[in-house]
């Protein structure tokens, strides 16, 4: 007993010195609106309530300077006590009316997913209390809170218990929009620095359409921007996704995809500018996201594995069965031709992104020691020229191997790995004499390009999420 006495004289205490503070703030012509969260019971801050109370704060700031017209407030103060997290926004009473700052509250609460929870007071510039009249829902039921509270028709810790399961949930969606949003940029990010590299062996960039006679920077920039909003859709997949088989995924991704394809096809005029980018990113998106709600760090390994997962099989199933009349994409025909060193995205999948494993990450690290978006353009190009070339002397390109033969793609590579190590000695002749042989000879290592952009948005949500 003498504990809950306790307990209520110090929630007494704090209460009455937060009234003496706030009337105190308002001297000087201020009216005052005070922020606090409606939690029963105690604790009144704990971690959990602490990230609540930032996330109302933040949001209803944003709220109020949407309304773009009215003044901004003077000054704000932040504090905790024994009765829990409060702020405090002091607007000059000359600039609004006490009632206009009311009106603001009030649609905040009522427009805010857990708006009941959320207590916004106003003291007009004499002290006085600015009310409404207007009677609080119970957060359980929705009949009036005072109701319950006097009839004591729900229990306190009931009451309590649903608060915080709901702040929870909602926290949690916060965050996964949160993720989503971040790798999904970064999906789109790494598409724009691959086609901005500049110059590059036989691929469309800022100064030259490369080997390509169809297609420029401006189509790859239309056909980034169509894409860019599926790459949210694929993250909330992922996020949702809860089917303990997870190469159950991979129609669902292709779901995606297919509509990316149309759109991109659509924008660029039946152009293919990003057809092998949407499955290896599609895939990629989908496992990071999947890693990261499993409690892991995003690393190259624990994204390998999530890969792999997702496309086993997929090879013998797409590749290596194929029927006698059946009509046979650019890939297959490569696959019969030439056996596994052409098995192109899919094999790269199915083994978990061998080529970004051991060859685009490990360059890009070593060479990279902070985020990409820290980098000026010239230390871009700088950076991501030897990944690619490092992925090119590495990767059996089936766009080479089926526009042109394995003798192109074998002098292909060994010119990339002579750039490369010229490169990194400060000789880039040989490069600009392999991005000429390249225009020349029409190739273009496409699948390299898309192992590009896995490798920077792998690079970049390791740097974000280990």
């Amino acid at each position: 007993m003498q504990v809950i006495d306790t307990h209520i004289t110090n929630l007494l205490h704090a209460r009455e010195t937060r009234m003496i503070q706030k009337l105190q703030l308002t001297q000087g012509g201020y009216h005052l609106v005070s922020l606090q969260l409606n939690i029963p019971g105690l604790p009144k801050t704990n971690d959990l309530l602490k990230d609540f109370f930032s996330f109302v704060d933040e949001r209803f700031q944003e709220f109020y300077l949407s309304k773009g017209h009215l003044q901004r407030w003077q000054t704000k103060v932040v504090r905790t006590d024994y009765s829990g997290d409060w702020a405090i926004f002091l607007f000059k009473s000359r600039s609004i009316e006490a009632s206009t700052l009311k009106e603001i509250t009030e649609e905040f609460e009522q427009s805010f997913e857990l708006g009941r929870i959320v207590d916004l007071d106003i003291l007009d510039s004499d002290g006085f209390p600015v009310s409404s009249g207007k009677a609080k829902a119970c957060f359980i039921c929705g009949s009036a809170a005072e109701e319950c509270r006097k009839t004591k028709r729900h229990n306190i810790l009931e009451v309590r218990q649903s608060m915080l399961d709901a702040i929870q949930t909602f926290l949690d969606k916060k965050n996964d929009e949160s993720i989503i949003n971040q790798i999904s940029g970064f999906a789109t990010y790494a598409l724009l620095l691959e086609v901005s590299l500049s110059p590059k062996p036989g691929l469309v960039c800022r100064n030259s359409n490369g080997a390509h006679t169809d297609m420029d920077f401006a189509t790859f920039v239309q056909s980034t921007a169509v894409l860019s909003p599926y790459f949210l859709q694929i993250g909330q997949l992922a996020s949702q996704f809860n089917d303990n088989e997870i190469s159950s995924a991979l129609p669902k991704i292709r779901e995606i995809g297919l509509r990316m394809e149309k759109a991109m096809l659509q924008t660029t005029g039946h152009i293919n500018t990003h057809k092998g980018a949407i499955f290896l990113l599609g895939l990629s998106i989908f496992a990071i996201v999947r890693v990261i709600k499993s409690g892991s760090k995003v690393s190259a390994s624990t994204f390998s594995t999530y890969v792999q997962n997702i496309t086993k099989g997929i090879v013998e199933k797409e590749l290596a069965d194929i029927k006698k009349d059946s009509t046979l994409t650019h890939g297959q025909q490569c696959f019969i031709k030439y056996g596994m060193m052409a098995s192109g995205a899919r094999g790269e999948a199915e083994f978990g992104m061998p080529t970004v494993m051991n060859h685009g990450i490990p360059v890009l690290n070593c060479l990279a020691d902070k985020e990409l978006n820290h980098y000026n353009d010239k230390e871009l190009n700088d950076i991501l020229t030897p990944v690619l070339l490092r992925i090119i002397s590495a990767n059996s390109d089936t766009n080479v191997l089926y526009r042109k033969d394995l003798h192109a793609l074998e002098t292909l590579k060994q010119k990339a790995q002579l750039a490369l190590d010229n490169w990194l000695k400060g000789n880039k002749i040989p490069y600009k004499e392999l991005c000429e042989w390249c225009s020349q000879e029409g190739i273009s290592p496409g699948g390299s390009a898309d192992l590009l952009a896995v490798t920077i948005l792998l690079h970049q949500c390791i740097q974000t999420f280990s």
